[in-house]
């Protein structure tokens, strides 16, 4: 196995399980923030637990480096996947994750605007009673599908980026760009050159759920680096926000830990007093509020979202990555030589998931790549070679990563605003095939209902 272990430095079950709180979790994991009495090694992080399927018999939840490093098939060579021995805590491979950061992302987006990942030693006994704790504040659907795995002897501490004094905003920012027409189709290149997919998207779920919220949020706006367009993406994002009642996952507002609502009027109350709008006379309606408050939450994270090298970054890597679009990639495996699968397979159809040894050959491609002048690289990405066809399906896995990844915007007392990117774990190859197939019928909706309907979209970063 090509994943090293660190010596964690801290173990959790130092702590009592009712100095950790709930704060949210994924298909895989669940994430609890460190509430507790000041703490060297706590103070300031959240704890990222593993979870396990519900139904009996349990089983674990993989992620696709999971499974690339065979840490699926140790798994299930025990008697019923866990082992309950006294065994050193070491001898549990930390979670891939944080190798992913140390040896992948933080090559590609500098360490200051990433979390800190570490491995922390976990107990079973404590496991159990945060367990029962956090059940009382997961969501019942979360809850009949899966729960804490309590056999882990590891876990990963982070950043905090939302919890203690103070106010954060996490911005799901989406896809930075519009696609090299090169491999467009005659169907599909005036559409995908002139609209982007988050737009033609929101357009699908509108068409599917017409009484939904439709944000008129646009990626290429946030991304573009100019002042009036980002705010105006701003005022997008507030919108659907303040319209779908806080349920979009694009805008998230949290105010001394607490994920708010537009409807959380003792919240929201705190946020125009943190923004220092005291003089003003403080609203006491909910619809005063919010429009006391917009201006001046825009006003602050502005500066942030002009002066930092993160959007910029996130744009580049995004397009660099995916030079190709999903139908470029598509046409280059179904029209393989040499095919490991039949050439009517969806793309990515029976490709291995990418080990972590793998990943660093690739970034070091990449890497390499990105120091060729831009007209070889355009001529190259135009007329892609097959004996290159696993480097772009990576390369698209990784694109994928930065068009669903999210930032988060700190506002600390006494500190400077801060900005972080997260959820950058790895794709699974599995899902090339789906994302053809809905590339397929995003593109289609908005060229059968939408494509006059909606203005172009403008990609500002290009060239």
């Amino acid at each position: 196995m090509s994943l090293p272990n660190q010596v964690p430095k801290a173990d959790v079950s130092t702590t009592h399980p009712h100095d950790w709180s709930y704060v949210s979790e994924g298909g895989a994991t669940i994430v609890f923030s460190y509430s507790g009495p000041p703490s060297k090694e706590f103070s300031g992080t959240v704890l990222r637990l593993r979870k396990i399927v519900a139904e009996p018999p349990p089983k674990e939840i993989y992620k696709p480096l999971d499974i690339a490093e065979g840490i699926d098939q140790a798994s299930s060579e025990e008697d019923d996947g866990y082992d309950t021995s006294s065994s050193e805590d070491e001898d549990e491979p930390d979670d891939p994750t944080i190798a992913f950061q140390s040896r992948i992302t933080s090559k590609l987006i500098s360490p200051e605007y990433l979390p800190r990942l570490e491995p922390a030693k976990l107990k079973r006994h404590f496991l159990e009673k945060l367990s029962k704790r956090g059940d009382k504040k997961r969501p019942q659907s979360r809850k009949d599908v899966d729960r804490i795995d309590t056999h882990k002897k590891k876990g990963v501490i982070a950043t905090d980026l939302i919890g203690g004094s103070g106010w954060a905003v996490e911005i799901k920012p989406k896809w930075a760009f519009l696609p090299n027409p090169a491999h467009l189709s005659d169907t599909t290149k005036a559409t995908k050159a002139s609209h982007c997919r988050f737009c033609m998207h929101t357009h699908e779920r509108s068409i599917k759920a017409p009484s939904k919220f439709e944000t008129q949020y646009c990626p290429l706006d946030l991304f573009s680096g100019n002042q009036e367009r980002i705010r105006k993406a701003l005022r997008d994002l507030w919108d659907a926000w303040v319209g779908s009642n806080g349920s979009i996952n694009n805008l998230k507002i949290f105010v001394h830990g607490s994920n708010i609502a537009p409807n959380d009027i003792p919240h929201l109350q705190t946020l125009y007093d943190d923004l220092k709008l005291l003089d003003e006379g403080r609203p006491t309606s909910e619809s005063g509020l919010l429009n006391a408050i917009f201006p001046a939450f825009a006003d602050a994270l502005l500066p942030v979202l002009l002066d930092t090298p993160v959007l910029k970054t996130l744009a580049k890597l995004q397009r660099t990555l995916d030079p190709l679009d999903i139908e470029g990639l598509s046409k280059l495996w179904k029209t393989d030589p040499n095919p490991q699968t039949p050439s009517s397979a969806a793309v990515g159809v029976g490709s291995r998931e990418v080990k972590l040894d793998e990943w660093e050959t690739f970034l070091n491609e990449y890497l390499e790549e990105m120091q060729k002048p831009k007209e070889e690289l355009e001529r190259e990405w135009a007329n892609p070679p097959h004996a290159r066809l696993r480097y772009y399906l990576t390369a698209y896995l990784m694109s994928a990563t930065f068009k669903d990844c999210s930032v988060i915007l700190r506002f600390a007392p006494g500190e400077r605003p801060t900005i972080t990117a997260i959820d950058l774990d790895p794709k699974s190859v599995d899902r090339l095939a789906k994302w053809e197939k809905m590339d397929n019928e995003i593109v289609g909706c908005f060229v059968e209902s939408g494509d006059k309907a909606k203005p172009a979209c403008v990609d500002a970063r290009v060239g």
